[in-house]
Order: structure tokens, then sequence, then C-alpha cells
């Protein structure tokens, strides 16, 4: 008894020992604050948006909904209560939260102006995130993995990573529309194979055959979850002598087919395997189309600047299997000197997002690189500059309803790419990007030595015994592939 009275007058003291704004002074202008949340469109709950306030010792902040509720936080940082945020999302929706800021900065209190963050009524609907997390720099295996993070809290687990495959290498994986119900994942190196995953029944494919060039690598599933598109990519990399440019990831060589995952037979098009380079497919939201990108073969120029692919489409059977007879093209980037990549339609079939650069297959190091929207009713392109910034925008995805989209970015210092979310409205804008939140934003990112790739969103946790999928990995035992 004693002891719990102790406890309860030491929490009292603590309590009474927080400071509290006295003698503050107006300043005009929004608070300094990290990340950068004025303005935002969130959906209804998300974790706390919780920010750091630069040079401040101490912050004081109110969050006031405008239809009802209020939260306040304080401390070094603004660290809003989990479940009173999502009660304060859930009341406003529709409307917005208001944020009040004030802050001890070098022991003077500080009050700005109060900032707005806008509540959704579209859902989000998704447990939360997928996405690999990989050294910024250059490749490397001995710190790399594929994580999930819940968007509600803040929470992330490892899908698989380099313990428990070392030496190994993991990417291209996708869920079917953000279902981990059919999910794919390819592994790389010594014991490669092509993980996929339906309904909780697992199979590793050996995807290379004598009529293909590679393994199957970049992957996207047909609606109805029976077919995979992927791409076949002879992947290199070199490093400039420019030292304002990062790495450079080449291609020497692909192509593209269609993987029934019902019979492991892989469909072959000629029209798909030519001299020219096919990357990137994708379905379209009916699943009668598929979307690719295609560039000559730059090697024959000698500059890797000639690396520009052009979006095309061609025609798919469902029920057949067959692929079209005939290519069109939608936008031929390289007539005005760019390069489209990561097509990726809208799931509501209204929309395809891309990344356009100067060149590259791979523009993640690039900072010319800004996110494209193409309205499919009108054939219309125009860029996100909503979004955009001076940095690199790539690998980008959609929520399952196609309201929100998340994306890369090196927006933040140009060495790491970092998770963005923004809501995408039915009238084709989108709203302000938001960084993915952080308990601790500020220590957080200063502490990061990963960036974070091909992020997707999904309505549930991908469910892998890990331990064994690597004991399989290992095995090597594989289901070869058969053309049909």
């Amino acid at each position: 008894m004693r002891l719990l009275v102790w406890i309860l007058v030491c929490v009292m003291v603590l309590a009474g020992c927080s400071p509290m704004p006295e003698n503050v002074t107006k300043v005009g202008g929004f608070p300094p604050i990290f990340p950068d949340y004025e303005g935002v469109t969130i959906p209804v709950d998300i974790v706390p948006l919780n920010f750091n306030v630069d040079g401040a010792e101490y912050v004081y902040a109110t969050a006031t909904g405008s239809i009802g509720g209020e939260l306040t936080a304080k401390g070094e940082w603004a660290d809003f209560d989990i479940e009173g945020w999502h009660f304060l999302t859930r009341e406003n929706m529709g409307g917005k939260i208001v944020v009040a800021v004030t802050a001890k900065i070098d022991g003077k209190w500080l009050e700005y102006m109060p900032f707005d963050i806008f509540v959704s009524t579209d859902s989000l609907s998704v447990y939360g995130l997928t996405y690999r997390k990989i050294a910024p720099g250059y490749e490397t295996f001995s710190n790399i993995g594929i994580f999930q993070r819940d968007i509600h809290t803040f929470d992330e687990t490892a899908i698989v990573n380099h313990t428990a495959l070392q030496g190994e290498c993991m990417n291209c994986h996708v869920a079917n529309r953000c279902n981990p119900d059919r999910f794919q994942l390819h592994i790389r190196g010594r014991h490669a194979a092509t993980l996929v995953q339906t309904m909780g029944k697992r199979k590793l494919l050996q995807t290379k055959t004598d009529s293909t060039i590679a393994n199957c690598m970049y992957a996207y599933w047909h609606p109805s979850g029976r077919y995979c598109a992927y791409s076949l990519n002879l992947i290199n990399q070199c490093f400039w002598e420019d030292t304002t440019k990062y790495i450079e990831v080449f291609d020497l060589g692909s192509d593209a087919l269609v993987l029934d995952m019902e019979k492991d037979e892989i469909i072959l098009s000629p029209l798909l395997k030519t001299k020219d380079y096919e990357s990137y497919p994708v379905f379209s939201a009916d699943g009668k189309t598929i979307y690719y990108c295609t560039s000559k073969p730059w090697i024959e120029s000698g500059h890797i600047e000639k690396m520009q692919y052009d979006l095309c489409a061609i025609s798919f059977d469902e029920a057949t299997g067959r692929i079209g007879d005939h290519v069109d093209t939608i936008i031929k980037a390289s007539a005005f000197g760019k390069s489209i990549t990561h097509p990726r339609p809208s799931y509501d079939g209204k929309y395809l997002m891309y990344s356009l650069a100067d060149y590259s297959v791979f523009p993640i190091h690039h900072p010319e690189a800004d996110l494209y929207i193409m309205d499919l009713a009108t054939g219309e392109s125009r860029a996100l500059s909503e979004v955009n910034s001076d940095r690199a925008e790539s690998f980008h995805n959609w929520s399952p309803n196609s309201r929100w989209f998340v994306f890369n970015s090196r927006r933040f210092n140009n060495a790491n790419n970092l998770l963005y979310i923004a809501h995408f409205g039915t009238d084709g804008t989108a709203g302000k990007p938001f960084m993915l939140p952080q308990r601790n934003p500020r220590e957080f990112y200063r502490r990061l030595i990963h960036s974070y790739n091909v992020p997707d969103f999904t309505i549930r946790r991908v469910d892998l015994d890990i331990r064994s999928f690597a004991a399989e990995i290992y095995s090597n035992e594989r289901i070869q592939v058969q053309v049909r």
C-alpha cells in the first residue's frame, strides 16, 4: 500500500513539474514543425501526426476538432495519445483538426498561428503498408528486408529480412490489389526463387527457362488472381564520376510475359519479347489490357541517356490466357526526350499514374523524376504538381478504393527515399502529401540508415512463416515453370 501511495505521489509531482506556457509572446506564421503537416488531408484512424518544433525545449500543442473534441500533447515534442487521436479523427470526418502550438525556445514561450489538418470522408480501410528497406547509397544484402507497418499504430514487423536469409536479396513483393491472400516475392542470388503464396498455401517457383533471358522479376497481379504479369530484367548498376549523380541502375535486356499461377506456365508473345527492352508490365483494372514500358536498346548508342521508355499497351484475354496481336503506343515519351516507368492503373479504372524522368528505367535516383497522372477516358496527362518536389518521386501505388496513394520521395535529404501518403480526389487532383508518421519523427528520421522502396498498401497483415520459408529457400527445391 505504501508503495502504491509513493508511486501516485511521484506521478503527481512529475505532472506538476511539466512546464506550462507563461508570459507568452505571439509570433506571426505557422510553427516550424517537422514533418510539415500544415494543410494535409488524412484518413480517419491514421496514427497521430506527431511532430517536433525546431529548436524547442518544450512543446505544448492542442488539437481541436471543427466538429468536436480536443486533444493535448506536451513534452519535448508533440506526442499525441493514439486512442485519443483516433477518436478525434472519427469525430471530425469531413471537417478539420486545428492545431495550436506554443513552444519554449531559448527560454521564451512563443505562440504560433494555428494550422489545419483536414480529415477526409474517404476511407483508407487498410491495415498498413508493406515496403522494402535497403541501404540508401547502393545495393547491399547485409541489412535488407521486406517489412510491414500498421498505419494505425507505430508498430513495424519484418515479413522477411536478412537475419533469416543471409546474403540474399529480397525484392519485387506484391499483393493482389492490396489483398495479401495472394502475395508474391522474388529472392535473388544463390538461392533464387519466386515465392507465390495463395490463401495461405505457399510454393517456390523456378521461373528461368530455356526460352527466357532471366527469372521473373517485376510483378503485377491480374485482378482475377490467376495470372501475374512479369518482366525479365538483366539488371546492372554503375556509379557516376559526376558527384551530382548517384548510382545508375539499368538493364542490358528485358522482356515481358504472363505467368499462369494455377498451372505454373508462362505465356509468351513475340510482341513482348523483341530486341527492344520491355519492362514493368501491369494489368488494367478490368484485366483486359497489359500496360508496359519499352525502350530501344540504348547500349547500341553507348549513351545511357538514350535509355528512354515509352508507354505501350496490348490486350489480354483472361478466358484463354492469350496476349493480343498488336501493340498500341499510349505515350511516346522518347519523342520529347523523356522516359516513362512504373505505370500504375487506379483500381477504379479511371486513371494511370507513372513516373517521368529524362531517362532511365529506375528513376529513384533521378532528381528530375516526377509523378504524372493520365485520365484513361481522355488520354490526357499532367504532372502531379500538388505532390512533386525538386527531388526524385517514384515507386507509387494506389489504395484499394483509389482515393489514396503512397510513393517514395527524396525531398527530405536527397539521400534516403522516404514514404509519403496523399489523398486523391474524384476530380483527379491530389492533396498535399504527408510523411509516414513516426512517434518521435525528428529522432527517427535523423537516425534512419535505410531507404524505403516498393511501398504498397495491404488490407491485412502479410502472414509468412519466416523460419519455414527460409528452410525452403535453402533447400533449393523448386517447381520449374513450363512454357505454354
